[in-house]
């Protein structure tokens, strides 16, 4: 399977969790390139309409011979998203998304969004800072392994949402959400070495973060 890191152009994220991915195939997304020079990494690729780069990161970026595809400044979409649908596009099936989470509420959301898209379209996608970590999913069984993230969040994206827990601290049986008690599943905590969401009707983001 095709793997692939996306550096968005939001919060600011540690050259650690860059680095934990930095052997996929690498695009930064517009202002994301400050990472690599901040950083002193290398990327496959800068995409977007450079509107939001400043000169130091893109002498940077040319300097060391990372390809540049430019997008015009009027267009449908964010530069995160033509991204992923350039690395769609591309054949890679497994992608981690950093710098997607920030200041601009209205880009985050988005970017959630973005998640459901991915899983739509058959491709494994996860959202990650040095805090979070957010996938989308919808009626199936999800095991995790414990990390420095403690606390785990359902938010429902459906309708309606049952679900059940295993390995957390409030297990639960069928539990249904909806838009009566949203904030239902928020702040569960992971208790043991492994656990396991099942979800048995509707869709949610799983969030993973730590303090």
């Amino acid at each position: 399977m095709k793997k692939a890191l996306l550096i968005s152009a939001g919060r600011q994220v540690s050259k650690e969790l860059i680095e934990k991915y930095i052997d996929r195939f690498t695009v930064v997304a517009d202002g994301g390139a400050r990472l690599l020079k901040k950083y002193n990494l290398k990327a496959n690729l800068l995409l977007g309409d450079l509107d939001s780069i400043a000169n130091e990161a893109l002498s940077y970026v040319e300097k060391n011979g990372i390809e540049i595809k430019k997008f015009p400044a009027k267009k449908d979409f964010t530069d995160t998203e033509l991204a992923l649908s350039y690395l769609v596009d591309e054949g890679y099936r497994d992608i981690i998304i950093l710098g997607a989470l920030g200041t601009r509420l209205d880009h985050e959301l988005a970017n959630l969004l973005n998640l459901k898209k991915l899983y739509k379209n058959g491709i494994k996608a996860k959202i990650e800072d040095d805090y979070n970590e957010v996938i989308y999913v919808e009626e199936g069984s999800y095991d995790f392994e414990k990390t420095n993230k403690k606390y785990f969040s359902l938010i429902n994206a459906s309708d309606k949402l049952r679900f059940s827990t295993k390995g957390l601290y409030y297990e639960v049986e069928d539990l249904v959400m909806d838009f009566n008690n949203p904030s239902r599943a928020v702040s569960n905590e992971m208790i043991s070495n492994k656990a396991t969401i099942k979800i048995n009707y509707g869709s949610a983001f799983i969030i993973m973060s730590k303090d």
